[in-house]
């Protein structure tokens, strides 16, 4: 076995990977997370041929000599990719690894309002075929996101009134039957407006299936512009959403792995940048969990040198106050980490909040720089012989720079407030790593909050049930 790997080398991202033996490929796949992924194959390289877990991958690994990867920005992406270079190709492994399964294709059937489907025969005169893909599950996800942005018709056969997906927005609906077009609209109407975005609809998603979706943006952006110039603003409006809706599905959508150090680091000298500072190396992220005051927590996750350092993370029970107040609970948070120098500090600090949160924490920072008392001072103390080193950390509370990230009514983060800014910035505004980094620290923070708040709920109800 010649392969040779070390997990280490391996990113934490969506992609596709090659096992190649000279310049034949012999097995494309594809992954969420390919360090996961791939260390899988690690693990078996590892054990006698004997031991592995078929005979087939046993083959795999004896014959192949490279392993090659490209990231890309989402397993929707990768999902494509991977049948792209499958077609290509042809894989000899591809087809053995499949255990007798046949792959998936999407069919268009060639009517006026075209039905879209999965099958493993790609074959007949009456449909148009995209594939093979190897994941039914993951075509079928992707389907059902592309419809959203792209309704099109599933209904088997005509009916009278329209079905619950017209209802919703998923079907455009006047496909369904000729009385319901008639009950909705002219005839002209039907064959001209609506066959015209019905057949854009399908034609964007056999685009998207075949990895052209650059070309669909720059299409959309076009048609955009057009409306705009018309003045048809409400279509112009529609078309931008499928735009953004388009960049979702392609870039990274849930901040997922997003403590990879590379990237990391580019988002760290955006934020430095943005911030006018430099050598930014601990972040830390604030957020509290409680539910009408009761169960209530502060939680303090901490990225350091590019890292996550969960060694580092800290709960905060809230003491002082009562009822549901976040601004009080986030403001006795930071004043009891403060009194903790022997903590290294941080550079920047991300709260979950508006306004009254970020103005909140920014007073706690300022009192801090402003008492400069010896840290034996503080309440509580410190433990003597430390009092030196914690003198030369207290001054690092300082220049401590303050994000406060707001969220929209769907509990999105949308805006941050930093220092110096009079008026909040547009997160999207923001490099993408950095908003990726943003986001996950803030996730990170809530994640370590809820789960303490929960199992002390839980406890609550097993000792006092309803």
């Amino acid at each position: 076995m010649a392969l040779k790997l070390q997990s280490a080398n391996i990113p934490l991202l969506p992609g596709i990977y090659i096992f190649s033996a000279k310049s034949k490929v012999l097995y494309v796949g594809k992954a969420t997370n390919l360090r996961s992924r791939l260390n899988s194959y690690l693990k078996e390289v590892g054990l006698p041929e004997g031991s592995r877990t078929s005979f087939k991958l046993s083959s795999l690994l004896k014959e192949a000599r490279s392993l090659a990867w490209e990231i890309l920005n989402s397993e929707t992406e990768a999902l494509i990719r991977e049948a792209e270079l499958i077609k290509k190709h042809r894989p000899k492994y591809n087809v053995l690894m499949r255990d007798d399964k046949q792959y998936f294709y999407v069919g268009f059937s060639k009517e006026k309002f075209s039905k879209i489907f999965v099958t493993h025969q790609p074959t007949g005169v009456g449909a148009d075929f995209i594939g093979p893909f190897t994941e039914g599950g993951s075509l079928r996800s992707v389907l059902k996101t592309l419809r959203r942005i792209f309704p099109y018709c599933t209904c088997r056969k005509p009916h009278p009134r329209p079905c619950l997906n017209a209802r919703i927005g998923k079907c455009l609906g006047f496909c369904c039957s000729t009385e319901y077009q008639r009950e909705t609209m002219s005839l002209r109407a039907v064959s001209e407006d609506f066959g015209e975005v019905y057949q854009k609809n399908i034609k964007a998603i056999k685009k998207i299936l075949s990895g052209k979706n650059k070309s669909l943006v720059l299409d959309l952006k076009k048609e955009m512009q057009k409306l705009s110039k018309a003045q048809k603003y409400e279509e112009a409006g529609k078309v931008r959403n499928q735009i953004f809706a388009l960049k979702k599905i392609f870039e990274h959508r849930g901040v997922i792995q997003r403590d990879l150090p590379t990237e990391n680091a580019k988002a760290i000298r955006s934020l430095e940048i943005i911030l006018k500072t430099s050598s930014i190396n601990r972040i830390e992220a604030y957020d509290i969990a409680n539910i009408h005051g009761k169960f209530a927590y502060g939680s303090m996750a901490v990225l350091e040198n590019g890292k996550l350092a969960k060694n580092e993370y800290r709960l905060f029970k809230i003491r002082t106050v009562t009822g549901s107040n976040d601004t009080a609970m986030i403001k006795e948070v930071l004043s009891r980490r403060f009194k903790h120098p022997e903590w290294t500090p941080p550079q920047v600090i991300i709260i979950d909040g508006g306004k009254a949160q970020f103005n909140a924490v920014l007073h706690e920072t300022r009192s801090i720089s402003e008492t400069r008392r010896s840290p034996t001072s503080f309440e509580g103390g410190l433990p003597a012989g430390e009092a030196g080193l914690s003198a030369k950390k207290l001054n690092g509370f300082r220049d401590i720079k303050i994000l406060a990230l707001t969220k929209n009514e769907k509990h999105v983060g949308d805006h941050i407030f930093i220092n110096g800014a009079s008026t909040p910035l547009v997160l999207s505004s923001l490099p993408r790593q950095l908003t990726n980094l943003i986001l996950h620290l803030d996730s990170e923070a809530h994640r370590f909050a809820i789960s303490h708040y929960r199992k002390l709920h839980r406890k609550e109800l097993i000792r006092y049930p309803q």
